[in-house]
């Protein structure tokens, strides 16, 4: 019975470390699916003169969770008479604990929403351009430091369960 204890709580314990991997894993992939989807917002309002709902809805589609949750909230109040700057704002506000981004990433993804809508498209044109430039150094740097970290977790969840037998034994 002890045994079964014990082997259970290094079963646990590295559970919660590799779900705590995993977890650091998805910043550098969702950071890189919102570059997408900066690059396909670019290329609807510069090239396709597409109207900022329809916009949202386009990329909803080709976007995966949860990446499709903010865009269609962000198309919600977008269509309900928000502002698209205020609409971004408080869409960053209700859907950040849905992704595993930190404070840093969405200060920069706040950037998109200062300038959406309210200039014309060589203006949000050139805007979304320097923000995706922010965000592919922010990217680099998110896939260094999650390497590093998820590895980290990894090993400690089960070394945490490994030193929690030797000092139940």
């Amino acid at each position: 019975m002890q045994i079964l204890g014990c082997i259970g709580l290094i079963a646990g314990c590295g559970i919660v470390g590799l779900w705590q991997a995993s977890r650091i894993r998805r910043r550098p992939r969702e950071l890189r699916e919102f570059l997408m989807l900066l690059v396909l917002l670019d290329t609807e309002i510069h090239w396709g003169l597409t109207p900022l709902p329809e916009a949202f809805l386009n990329l909803k589609e080709r976007s995966s969770f949860p990446w499709q949750l903010f865009l269609s909230e962000l198309r919600d109040r977008v269509q309900a008479g928000e502002s698209a700057g205020q609409a971004w704002e408080n869409t960053i506000k209700n859907q950040q604990k849905k992704f595993c981004l930190k404070k840093e990433d969405w200060q920069v993804i706040g950037d998109v929403g200062k300038g959406l809508g309210r200039s014309d498209q060589a203006q949000q044109h050139k805007q979304l351009e320097l923000v995706r430039r922010q965000l592919v150094t922010v990217k680099e740097q998110a896939v260094i430091w999650a390497e590093k970290q998820a590895k980290m977790w990894s090993y400690l969840g089960f070394i945490a369960g490994i030193a929690g037998v030797i000092f139940l034994i």
